[in-house]
């Protein structure tokens, strides 16, 4: 079994046995990390706003890091 099935196989495991925001708090933050790193490795400030072309489906846009003490929380 390939690493990326394990990894399937864990989301639905902690899908079954935790709260779905948790869950997707966990996987939103692996995305976000993620996608900063491959960006820096390639050269790309950043701290300006990154988006993820979703072909035919929804575009997803990672903001600039917040200041220091502003609030967070959803729209």
């Amino acid at each position: 079994m390939s690493a990326l099935e394990r990894l399937g196989e864990a989301i639905e495991a902690a899908l079954g046995e935790e709260e779905v925001g948790d869950v997707l708090s966990v996987l939103t933050g692996a995305l976000v990390g993620l996608t900063v790193e491959l960006c820096r490795r390639k050269g790309v400030d950043a701290t300006l706003p990154i988006t993820l072309d979703g072909g035919m489906q929804r575009n997803v846009t990672i903001h600039p890091p917040k200041a220091a003490g502003s609030e967070g929380g959803a729209a």
